[in-house]
């Protein structure tokens, strides 16, 4: 602890070395950079121009630290818009082409955050494009939530004042029994493995201070309409949406939003994107479903999600005239035929009308295996018009409703603002009237609209193309190859996997594949073994201790199942044996999030954990129909991203009884 004594003693350092670096600065300004060298002597650079206050168009000041790069303005008042541009266009350019980060990455530099300075009382709020603050307050920014290492922070800060010769580095200011640090550029190679390596023991936003040199490239990449991002898992495509999303809040001012079919994704991408830019509070993190609820809220239109008593009146429907159709012929299981009214006939947006009909008869369903003649088509038809009309006499709503009649309002009544970009997560499980109720949002504006995810990984029956919904992504399409996620061992398996098989992208010519030439981290440990169910317990509590002993932190790991049942079960596994656990639905990568992560893998869905136990019934018999062999074919998928949310650690048990 620094007595009154010994700080003020710092202080008087502090001014001495300004004066040192800088000889004619202003006294307000002393002031501020004394405050920064005293907050942040530990962990924090600051670079000063070398005339204070520096020449139109320069920043005064830059502070690096783990928290981010600070492109520093003393000012009396702020600047127009012309000024604005000139210097954020300067403190990016500072930080072009830095490669530091690590196997060669790339800082981002859309990443430097402008920060103004006022005078004390003179504070006037901002939209989030830039930082501003008080004399008395800047030393704040120094406790953000670290973005970067120290010592990679340290490198990128003297790498800056080399290649700049009109910054100089101001020395940190120690008491005189400290040692003094290094203030030489660290051995770049020796600080890429020790940043590598860190960062495989935390969640991913430590990523987010650096990318690939091909990723950097598309985080400014211009999209003069709606643009899509995808790539196999583990590849940053989510990384990379949310830096496209600062970029774009930093540039704009109108509002944002990230969504997304999962409920509990967006909480996690919410507190990732709170590191990339905290003052943004204009950025709304929500899954798509919870949005069309609350917008027609809004607009006094209630339309509540029911989906038990939805469930309820699919089967009531499917007693009455489904179960004794045609159609268990095709498909004896009325989930296939539930699924069939939800993703291809609701999915699209097609009402219980005879112009309904015409259109489900004519159309190409996606996705689906059974192929169904017309007189088929009439049976099904006439299950949804049975659902539909069992659904509203008891005046409840399954998703679709909420989706749709969203959409229909949003026709009507547009927003009044538009959202300067919507981010749409996990594309490839939305259905076609999510796709449309997102495009409605934003329209055809440059750099407006982007979809993020990979078909590989779908894990809801169907499909649809963008053509379906007037959408036009020819030219703005970016594939990423580098999984930077999972090590070579998990991907091994991964790839061994039948889940694994590659994917026609049905709006390109392309295929999308897990290739294990592309994946930048080695080793890890990846097991699958076959046993009963009478076995899976032991098997489960002879994993977590041995992820203990791997030095891996149990909160950090995560149980992830089919079925709600299996999750279920495994919850009272672990709490009769006193171990914390926490359900996947509930979780929203907070602090506070402790114990063992138990959920399915639609829960599981876009998120990441250092191990993953992952109890997988093998179904039986194998497929024989066209049906079984679509829900199999579902069921490997599922599997496959289970197993490749993993990045340390692994455990694939089959259970087969």
């Amino acid at each position: 602890m620094v007595s009154s004594n010994d700080h003020e003693v710092l202080r008087v350092r502090a001014e001495e070395t300004l004066a040192e670096t800088v000889e004619e600065m202003p006294g307000r300004s002393r002031g501020v950079y004394t405050s920064v060298l005293l907050a942040g002597r530990q962990r924090w650079r600051l670079l000063l121009h070398r005339r204070q206050p520096a020449p139109a168009g320069r920043c005064d000041a830059v502070i690096v630290g783990p928290g981010g790069v600070f492109a520093v303005n003393v000012v009396d008042e702020l600047p127009g818009e012309a000024q604005l541009r000139r210097l954020r266009a300067q403190a990016e350019q500072m930080f072009t082409g830095v490669k530091i980060g690590p196997n060669g990455n790339e800082f981002v530099r859309e990443t430097v955050e402008l920060v103004f300075v006022l005078p004390p009382g003179r504070y006037t709020g901002a939209d989030g494009r830039f930082v501003v603050c008080t004399d008395a307050t800047v030393r704040s920014l120094l406790s953000r939530k670290p973005v970067m290492p120290a010592r990679l922070a340290g490198a990128l800060a003297e790498h800056t004042a080399r290649r700049n010769s009109d910054y100089r580095a101001v020395p940190r200011v120690e008491p005189e029994q400290a040692p003094a640090e290094s203030d030489g550029l660290l051995d770049v190679e020796s600080l890429r493995t020790d940043h590598l390596t860190g960062a495989l023991r935390k969640p991913f936003p430590t990523w987010l201070s650096f990318l690939d040199p091909d990723q950097l490239a598309l985080v400014t990449r211009n999209h003069n309409g709606p643009a899509r991002i995808v790539g196999p898992a583990g590849s940053g495509k989510t990384v990379l949406a949310l830096h496209r999303m600062a970029h774009r809040a930093r540039r704009s001012t109108g509002p944002l939003l990230f969504t997304t079919l999962v409920k509990n994704l967006p909480p996690c991408q919410e507190s990732a994107f709170a590191r990339l830019l905290p003052t943004v509070g204009r950025a709304e993190f929500t899954n798509l479903h919870s949005w069309a609820q609350d917008f027609l809220a809004e607009r006094g239109i209630h339309r509540k999600m029911e989906l038990r008593r939805t469930e309820t009146a699919f089967n009531r429907a499917w007693a009455k005239v489904g179960r004794s159709s045609p159609l268990t012929n095709a498909a004896p299981d009325p989930r296939y035929w539930r699924e069939e009214i939800d993703r291809v006939i609701k999915g699209r947006g097609l009402p219980p009308t005879e112009a309904g009909f015409d259109a489900y008869d004519g159309l190409d369903r996606r996705g689906r295996r059974v192929a169904l003649r017309t007189s088929q088509r009439v049976h099904v038809w006439n299950l949804y018009v049975e659902y539909e009309r069992i659904r509203t006499e008891r005046q409840c709503y399954d998703g679709n409703d909420v989706i749709t009649a969203a959409l229909d309002e949003l026709r009507t009544n547009p927003l009044p603002r538009p959202y300067a970009m919507v981010v749409v997560d996990e594309m490839q499980d939305m259905t076609l009237q999510g796709v449309r109720l997102v495009h409605a949002l934003t329209g055809d504006e440059p750099n407006s609209l982007l979809f993020v995810g990979d078909r590989q990984q779908q894990i809801y029956a169907g499909g649809w193309r963008f053509i379906d919904a007037d959408i036009n992504i020819v030219g703005r399409s970016e594939k990423l190859t580098k999984n930077y996620r999972n090590r070579h061992a998990i991907l091994k398996l991964a790839a061994s996997l039948d889940g694994a098989c590659p994917v026609d992208d049905i709006d390109t010519p392309d295929r999308h594949s897990l290739d294990l030439t592309d994946a930048a981290l080695p080793d890890g440990y990846a097991e699958q073994i076959t046993c009963t169910s009478a076995e899976l317990p032991d098997h489960l509590r002879r994993q977590l201790d041995r992820i203990v002993a791997e030095g891996i932190s149990l909160s950090d790991t995560a149980v992830i199942t089919i079925t709600n049942a299996e999750a279920e079960a495994v919850l009272r596994t672990l709490r009769e044996w006193g171990i914390a656990a926490q359900e996947l639905v509930d979780y929203r990568c907070a602090d506070t999030d402790s114990g063992v992560k138990v959920g399915t893998v639609y829960r599981a869905k876009g998120l990441d954990f250092r191990a993953v136990i992952h109890p997988f019934t093998q179904p039986t018999p194998p497929p024989r129909t066209d049906a079984e062999q679509e829900r199999y074919d579902l069921l490997m998928r599922q599997q496959f991203v289970a197993v490749t949310r993993a990045r340390d650690y692994v455990w694939l048990g089959i259970v087969r009884d």
